[in-house]
């Protein structure tokens, strides 16, 4: 036996049956014709008007007909439940206020739907009742992709123009098939990604796809930071679509990875987007290399180099033959340290010739040439014909084989000076390294002359750093300094708006150099091994430790213990010296302490006595809580740790709560972060620009603590059905 037919507003039975005319028999007739809605289907019978529906519904069922307009829906109010819950119990919220949320539904007798409702939203829900197919209309529209991609846009909003030079084709140069796959809303909104990640400086824009959400992360100062997140349905259809469109890819093509790339003009200045793609379970991953061309334009004495370094590579670099080589791990620089070399070097008189895999940025003055190892160009068959081409200067991208290095080193002992990169740990490691790949020991003391390792690491922002009192110094920072003969003297981040509340602004390069003398090139003759030339070089002073440029570096401000603490060896630097302290298992495990499985809250309040009240409520319930007592600290704790949630207060000294909200919203990494506003302005006014500011809920004092946790747990709850 079938199951019995069931109309869509099946609750409203009750009530018809009220009507005159309206009969068992009636009903029945329109359950076999399967009518969708009742109250439709009584209407266009004539058996009632839509006034008498509406006032038997309210008559017998104590419920209130909308009559359901888009004006009607308060936008803050329909950011308190999220499209998940509106779209399965066909509801919609129009209204809300302290304590109660006014939602008109399509069934107000759905008790799950009113408690979904009050658990995400932590308001009583007040019902009315609106015709199905209006409230699913208008769904279709408060939600559709274009309307979720305009909100993320004005997020990302920056008033930077991109120009799409080379490498794909412009909106309006695309034909019909392109034009149905992307349309004008995602092609503002990867504009606007591009141009906020110019913007913020980022070097990577990374898109990936989770089973539910995509989200976008920029690489800024070499960590990845959590941007926005996308509908994965927009993410890996026409988000990738206009990427791939830019860079002139495939967009067939979904199950192999692709590279491409484009030419952008960004705010006036010419940007290269080097794009690839890569197929996940999810959908095809993005990754973005943004290529400024300022980056190749760095003088060399803006590296960051010490002094007295500085001026020992730049009068090495006047040689009139030999290797020169800059050494590292992949992204530590050396690129931008060559081309500055190569700057510094470049004169009228003087024939430069470069030989790179990829050419990622054009040097005025010099000649570049691009290896294509498909068509047989490789770095050695290339680098033979340069040498027919009476160069003066040679770069090498990188040494990757023995022909290479053979062809290269020949160069450096023929009246050339040769600038090149290998990827080696350290400057003594180079020469192990070299010989390893073939090459003649006696060619290799002959032919070098120097080397450089260097490390990125992040610098502080001149704007907010702090020094450290001496009494709270870190004991490996003392005894490093102290070790160096340099002062006490340690500088900690703090986070401004400068520099997006991280307290970091850029990177430098911390370096070890080793200039290469007699005494080293006896040794590499004979063969000694890393240990003796290490020792050799020490003894002869031609090496400058890396943890004697970081201390340096450390002493004047340029950044922190932390950041230098990864790249300091336990190797000794002097005969007998007691070795630089390294990361150990204690030092990991004091970063450790303090982390809980807890929901973290950060209370703010300048009153120490309601601070203390809501302090002692949350940690009665569970929660880990942290506190500041203005609107600066809190600032500062956010960048040091962010919260799970922040409880916040607007009348503060220092900086107000809403400042702290601009400061929030307007840091792309925090963006998400939750903020519930606790203060005693009550007014509507105060109310409505906490909201447009960011919050996402209010609550006044005095507050009911059962009200004030059900709130938290219902933004925290909120978040996550958002989420998933």
């Amino acid at each position: 036996m079938s199951p019995k037919y069931t109309f869509s507003d099946e609750w409203l039975l009750r009530a018809a049956l009220a009507l005159p005319g309206v009969t068992s028999e009636v009903v029945e007739k329109f359950r076999q014709i399967q009518e969708p809605y009742l109250a439709q289907a009584l209407i266009s019978a004539g058996l009632a008007s839509s006034a008498q529906v509406v006032d038997i519904v309210r008559e017998i069922c104590g419920v209130v007909y909308c009559d359901l307009q888009m004006e009607m829906i308060d936008k803050m109010a329909l950011s308190l439940v999220p499209e998940k819950v509106c779209r399965k119990y066909h509801l919609l919220p129009i209204e809300f206020d302290s304590e109660r949320i006014t939602v008109t539904m399509s069934d107000p007798t759905d008790q799950v739907a009113l408690g979904d409702v009050q658990a995400v939203s932590g308001r009583r829900p007040v019902v009315r009742y609106s015709r199905r197919e209006t409230i699913d209309e208008l769904i279709e529209t408060l939600f559709s992709p274009e309307s979720l991609i305009m909100s993320l846009v004005t997020g990302l909003a920056e008033s930077a123009s991109i120009e799409l030079l080379e490498g794909g084709y412009s909106e309006e140069e695309s034909d019909d098939q392109t034009v149905t796959v992307v349309q004008t809303p995602v092609i503002n909104l990867v504009n606007s990604l591009i141009a906020k990640a110019v913007h913020m400086r980022a070097s990577d824009i990374h898109l990936e796809h989770e089973e539910r959400s995509s989200s976008v992360r920029y690489r800024i100062d070499g960590m990845l930071r959590n941007i926005v997140t996308l509908p994965r349905a927009i993410a890996t259809t026409s988000v990738v679509s206009r990427i791939k469109i830019m860079a002139d890819m495939d967009l067939a093509t979904h199950r192999i990875p692709q590279d491409g790339r484009a030419k952008l003009r960004v705010g006036g200045v010419d940007i290269g987007l080097r794009v690839s793609t890569l197929p996940t379970s999810f959908g095809e991953k993005v990754v973005i290399r943004i290529l400024d061309k300022r980056a190749a334009e760095v003088p060399f004495d803006r590296l960051g180099f010490r002094a007295d370094l500085a001026a020992k590579i730049e009068s090495l670099l006047q040689a009139a033959q030999g290797m020169f080589l800059v050494t590292g791990p992949t992204g530590s620089g050396k690129t931008t340290t060559m081309y500055s070399m190569l700057n510094r070097l470049k004169a009228e008189h003087t024939n430069i010739v470069t030989v790179e895999d990829p050419v990622e940025y054009k040097l005025a003055g010099i000649n570049q040439v691009q290896v294509h190892e498909k068509a047989g160009l490789t770095f050695a068959s290339t680098l033979r014909s340069v040498l027919r081409q009476d160069p003066d200067i040679i770069l090498v991208g990188e040494i990757r084989d023995r022909e290479t290095a053979d062809i290269a080193f020949q160069a450096a002992l023929t009246g050339h000076l040769v600038l090149t990169t290998l990827h080696t740990n350290d400057t003594i490691a180079t020469v192990s390294r070299l010989c390893d790949m073939g090459v003649e020991p006696f060619k290799l003391a002959s032919g070098l002359i120097a080397v450089t390792s260097q490390k990125l690491v992040r610098r502080l922002c001149p704007a907010c750093r702090r020094e450290v009192p001496v009494d709270r110094l870190e004991p490996g920072a003392r005894e490093l300094l102290e070790r160096q003969g340099l002062p006490l003297r340690v500088y900690e981040a703090k986070g401004c708006e400068m520099c997006e509340l991280s307290g970091f602004q850029g990177r430098f390069s911390i370096l070890e150099f080793l200039e290469v003398d007699a005494a080293l090139k006896a040794g590499i003759c004979a063969g000694a091994t890393e240990a003796v030339l290490r020792k050799t070089a020490l003894a002869s002073g031609v090496l400058h430790s890396l943890a004697a440029d970081a201390a340096w570096h450390l002493s004047i401000g340029d950044t922190t213990f932390d950041e230098i603490l990864p790249y300091l060896s336990m190797k000794e630097e002097v005969s007998g010296a007691t070795p630089v302290l390294a990361p150990t298992a204690a030092v990991s495990a004091e970063k450790a302490k303090g982390r809980s499985d807890k929901p973290r809250v950060l209370v703010v309040d300048d009153t120490k006595a309601m601070r203390t009240s809501v302090v002692d409520l949350l940690e009665m319930n569970g929660y880990e809580v942290d506190e500041a007592a203005d609107g600066q600290q809190a600032l500062e704790r956010v960048s040091a740790r962010v919260p799970d949630i922040l409880i916040l207060d607007l009348q503060m000294p220092t900086l107000d709560g809403y400042a702290v909200l601009h400061s929030l919203r307007q840091t792309m990494s925090l963006i998400n972060l939750p903020v519930i506003v606790l203060t005693g302005c009550g007014d509507d006014k105060s109310q409505e620009e906490a909201f447009r500011a960011g919050a996402d809920d209010y609550i006044v004092k005095p507050f009911k603590p059962p009200l004030f946790l059900a709130r938290i747990q219902a933004v925290l709850h909120r978040r996550y059905v958002v989420a998933h």
